[in-house]
């Protein structure tokens, strides 16, 4: 989910090859990326540490929660959340996204909180009875972040929604990737995408990763690794707040605002 560049992705695989050795874990690590969808992932029955959409997670009732990251930006106020930012590019001299109105907006997938739930939910306050639709054109499913953004770069659509924390991690590992792009709003904070087990994982190797990766913060030589994926520390997931999530689409459905238009 988050190895959205190369270097993001040998920093997350340096740190958890570290964690899952101090923990005693024996794992067998695989690459998966577009254009595989990462839910055929979530449904491997050997998965032992994942990071999980919180949406999806809130909807399966049956994954084992493990830890929730905790980004180290300011703005995240030390705690395991994050939100959805609206991504214009520079060109269109936007500042608001009710600029980007009668434009065309494109989504990420269906099942992801950041790329479509929460974007539906905040875009659905602004819908009214005579303006059901935002936007002259919705394109989507576009099936990853980096695919989003490439999307916005060549003009194919005028607006994105994508995670804050994958952001930041491209503002670390390549910002080059973001240049020329801009932040017209955010939707509020809710929590983030944690790291989830599959039913059939035994919940002693569960808790004895959440007990390594709740700690880790406190040691010295953990220090660079968790700084090389911008976090701040791992929490222990409240995983009954993930509820908000359906909350945010039962809204939308509320507001007649099923589809983002």
């Amino acid at each position: 989910m988050y190895n959205a560049v190369p270097a993001a992705a040998r920093a997350w695989q340096a740190l958890f090859e570290r964690v899952f050795a101090d923990a005693g874990v024996h794992v067998r690590m695989i690459a998966h990326g577009w254009p595989e969808p990462i839910a055929a992932l979530w449904r491997e029955p050997g998965l032992c540490c994942d990071f999980m959409c919180g949406w999806p997670f809130a909807r399966s009732g049956a994954m084992q929660p493990i830890a929730a990251p905790v980004p180290s930006p300011p703005r995240y106020a030390g705690l395991p959340r994050y939100c959805s930012e609206f991504v214009a590019r520079e060109a269109s001299g936007w500042r608001t996204l009710e600029e980007s109105f009668g434009h065309r907006f494109g989504w990420m997938a269906a099942d992801s909180q950041s790329g479509f739930n929460a974007p539906r939910a905040h875009l659905a306050r602004h819908v009214r009875d005579d303006r059901p639709a935002l936007y002259a054109e919705v394109r989507g499913p576009l099936g990853s972040p980096m695919k989003a953004l490439e999307a916005l770069r060549s003009s194919e659509v005028d607006v994105i929604a994508l995670d804050s924390f994958l952001l930041d991690l491209l503002r670390h590992h390549d910002p080059a990737r973001l240049a020329g792009l801009r932040t017209v709003a955010t939707t509020p904070w809710t929590p983030i995408p944690l790291l989830v087990a599959a039913p059939a994982i035994d919940p002693a190797i569960v808790a004895r990763l959440r007990e390594r990766l709740v700690t880790l913060h406190d040691e010295p030589e953990y220090r660079r690794l968790l700084a090389e994926v911008v976090l701040e520390r791992f929490a222990a997931p409240n995983a009954n707040a993930y509820g908000e999530l359906e909350s945010l689409a039962r809204f939308a459905v509320e507001r007649g605002y099923e589809a983002i238009r």
